[in-house]
């Protein structure tokens, strides 16, 4: 383990220099925002070496020198802190160790105990079989047992499932070197993946009925836990595949599935229709077991279930799924800067597949310690804005310990946060729970926080997942804000029940989950907007050029709308940080923005929205010509132009570069908006952020906008590959719109200057 000081760069450099050296998780590189001390692991062949290796640090640190002949040490050992040995406090987490000791307390040494030990990831077969055997060997002498194992080299994975007695949990949890985490071939040692509950209250009766799915062909999926199938607001609309027969072991509720299905197909039920067109696939992961919430199937690697399901889908009646609904979460695995093993194998599984994932966030019901005021009462006195102001600070303080959950790191995966909004009607008369933000649009107390990957823009977009209310810790002081877990018709998204007494029902829930659903369904309604108007262009495209156009319609109308000024009001009050500072600090909450489904897909004479999909090669680049309208430059109304790039990026698990692919918008040359000194606005992630993932989004504003101009050239750019050149070409999707408020000839005088023509007029 190398413990690094100064510049990560320089660090990077001095290993390339020795020859032997093997970076176990070389995508660390990028330091974790959160950890003064980034800590990086190399994987040196013999122990004999590793010895040396010790031997020549501590030398250094004596004297300062090295020996003749060993003159690039000198270089690396300048970039160190710290040189040791891998060891248990590098395989098992702090916040793992503790998770262990809860979850054993006072059960007897040989009662076993399920865990997921990764193992580390070595490319050559038979290395790798001897580790797992070692490993198999040290569970079985101790006791315990192997029940399943993985190894995906597509993705760098390889891990086994295991009961081991508690025991020897406790010494796992104590780090003794004896225990599997002192073993060698050991990565990191997890509880067993545990999925993210959902809250569900209020229930109604069956009071509405919903159009049917026109065909049967699905372009939508959902992995999510077994549904009700029977529901009137489900039946037939779903086509089931069930491997597992999990339909069979769901005994209780049947809550997050049957919610997340009737989301997907309808949207929030309070909203008036808005029909899909096809049934969608559904493939359950998860069960309600006789007590507790929903899990997943506990003899299998989750990991190993979701690429098994993806293959499996598109040989059994999802050859032509590009939307997979995940709203799932392993709440046991949140992102610390590494991404995570669920985030490699979707990036995996959508470059290959050609899929959009659409993500959740994750939940967080931790507490919100709200340290400026003295106690409840005097929370309840101050101002709306104080309390706003005060809930925001109390959050900023807890952002690490309110990140993403697993697979949400994904960077080809659209992440979905809650925005706080549903469409309830019904008025809530209490002073308590109480709205947190009252006047601010803002995502739900709950709804976990970014970035990603270096610093990548997640969540991507935040769409209604219920006005969750907060609540006072009642004993607490200075206060515990927490947030209300309970929805109800008051606020929170209109979704089917399962059976109660025998009787179907509607309820409501709330959170990132749900905001996920509506999502996707809105990805539908886009879907069939455009194979309604362009039949014969769709059914020409590629899945992953669909796929990507999706991915860029769904985000091309996200917008901070104002927060950015009430964030940066409490995170940077005296205006002190630097402009990519406080939006990255935005960003970490708003992500690119908020998305009304309604917007996304309306058509509206005052605006033209443009969308293109293709390929790119290695350095290619292409030019689209964006016409302006006549109007623009008939008076000097506000105006906007904004553009959105999606793309499937291959990955390089292990590697400095793991996004193997960049594309970006650079500038625009000098017949177009920079040169006429028209920047992009403020409200919306910084180019650089915006260019860490598979997302570009940029807007710019200025009534001199199509000034002298007919039209605008915007660039599709393939950067130059890292590390070993991908040959295959690059899906991408590109969406631009240009807007006058109020100024309706927009779209009419936009629409004869486009070369492929709608059957209908364009709805998105």
């Amino acid at each position: 383990m190398f413990e690094v000081t100064g510049s990560i760069q320089n660090f990077l450099n001095a290993v390339s220099r020795i020859a032997g050296l093997e970076f176990a998780g070389e995508e660390e590189l990028a330091a974790d925002e959160f950890d003064d001390n980034p800590e990086f692991y190399l994987l040196v062949p013999q122990l004999d070496a590793l010895r040396e290796i010790v031997s020549l640090w501590q030398g250094w640190q004596r004297t300062g020198s090295v020996p003749r002949n060993y003159g690039p040490w000198r270089h690396l050992f300048a970039q160190l802190r710290s040189v040791r040995p891998w060891g248990p406090a590098d395989r098992v987490s702090p916040q793992n160790r503790e998770y262990f000791r809860h979850s054993i307390d006072g059960a007897p040494d040989n009662e076993l105990v399920r865990i997921e030990i990764e193992l580390v990831f070595r490319a050559g077969g038979d290395v790798a079989q001897v580790a797992e055997a070692t490993v198999a060997e040290r569970i079985r002498q101790g006791g315990g047992a192997v029940i399943d194992r993985s190894r995906r080299p597509e993705f760098a994975y390889h891990a086994v499932l295991a009961d081991v007695p508690a025991g020897e949990i406790r010494r796992i949890a104590d780090l003794d070197p004896a225990s599997l985490a002192g073993a060698d071939p050991v990565a990191s040692i997890v509880p067993q993946s545990l999925g993210t509950p959902i809250e569900a209250a209020d229930r109604t009766p069956v009071d509405q009925a919903r159009p049917a799915a026109r065909l049967d062909d699905p372009i939508a999926a959902i992995f999510d836990a077994v549904p009700v199938q029977a529901h009137p607001l489900l039946a037939g609309r779903l086509a089931i595949d069930d491997p597992a027969n999990l339909e069979a072991r769901a005994v209780g509720p049947r809550v997050h599935g049957t919610a997340m299905a009737s989301i997907v197909l309808h949207g929030d039920l309070n909203d008036p229709p808005s029909p899909i067109s096809r049934r969608v696939y559904f493939r359950p992961v998860m069960y309600a077991p006789t007590l507790g919430d929903e899990i997943f199937d506990n003899d299998r690697l989750v990991v190993d279930v979701i690429v098994d399901a993806i293959m499996r889908m598109r040989a059994n009646g999802g050859a032509n799924v590009i939307v997979v609904n995940l709203s799932l979460g392993d709440q046991t695995k949140p992102f610390a800067g590494k991404i995570s093993t669920w985030g490699r194998a979707l990036d995996h599984l959508a470059f290959t597949y050609g899929i959009l994932f659409l993500v959740s966030a994750g939940n967080v019901n931790d507490g919100i310690p709200l340290a400026e005021f003295a106690n409840g009462a005097a929370f309840e006195a101050a101002t709306t804005a104080a309390r706003a102001e005060g809930t925001l600070r109390g959050i900023d303080a807890m952002k690490a310990d309110r990140r993403l959950l697993a697979p949400a790191d994904s960077l080809n995966a659209l992440t979905i946060g809650a925005w706080h909004r549903d469409a309830s009607t019904e008025v809530f008369r209490g002073a308590s729970p109480f709205v947190p933000y009252d006047g601010e649009e803002m995502p739900n107390l709950s709804s976990r926080l970014g970035p990603g990957l270096r610093r990548s823009t997640k969540p991507d977009a935040l769409f209604a997942g219920g006005r969750q209310r907060g609540r006072l810790d009642p004993v607490a002081a200075p206060p515990i804000l927490l947030s209300h877990p309970l929805p109800s018709r008051f606020w929170g998204l209109k979704v089917a029940a399962p059976p109660e007494n025998g009787t179907m029902g509607l309820h409501f829930t709330m959170g990132t989950s749900a905001a996920t659903a509506l999502a996707t369904h809105s990805a539908h309604r886009i879907f069939d907007a455009l194979e309604e108007a362009y039949p014969d262009v769709l059914a020409g495209m590629s899945l992953p050029q669909r796929a990507c156009l999706l991915k860029t319609l769904l985000v091309h109308t996200a917008s901070w709308r104002g927060s950015e000024a009430f964030i940066r009001s409490v995170i940077d009050s005296d205006e002190a940080m630097h402009h990519e500072h406080w939006r990255r600090e935005v960003c970490r909450h708003l992500g690119y923005g908020f998305v009304d489904p309604d917007d996304a897909i309306a058509c509206a004479g005052d605006r033209a929205t443009m969308w293109a999909t293709g390929t790119i090669e290695p350095e290619g680049s292409m030019t689209f010509d964006v016409p302006l309208p006549a109007i623009f430059g008939s008076n000097a109304n506000p105006r906007e132009v904004r553009a959105t790039l999606a793309w499937l990026a291959p990955t390089r698990p292990g590697y400095l570069a793991y996004r193997a692919v960049k594309l970006r918008i650079p500038s625009f040359q000098a017949d177009a908006l920079e040169m006429a000194g028209i920047d992009t606005v403020t409200g919306q992630p910084t180019n650089s952020q915006s260019e860490s993932g598979t997302i570009v989004h940029r807007r710019w504003r200025d009534e001199r906008i199509g000034t002298g101009a007919a039209t605008i050239p915007v660039h599709v750019q393939r950067e130059r590959d890292q590390g070993v050149p991908i040959d295959e070409p690059i899906p991408f999707g590109l969406t631009v719109t240009v807007e006058m408020p109020g100024a309706v000839g927009v779209y009419d005088q936009i629409l004869p200057s486009i070369q492929v023509q709608p059957r209908t007029r364009v709805r998105a």
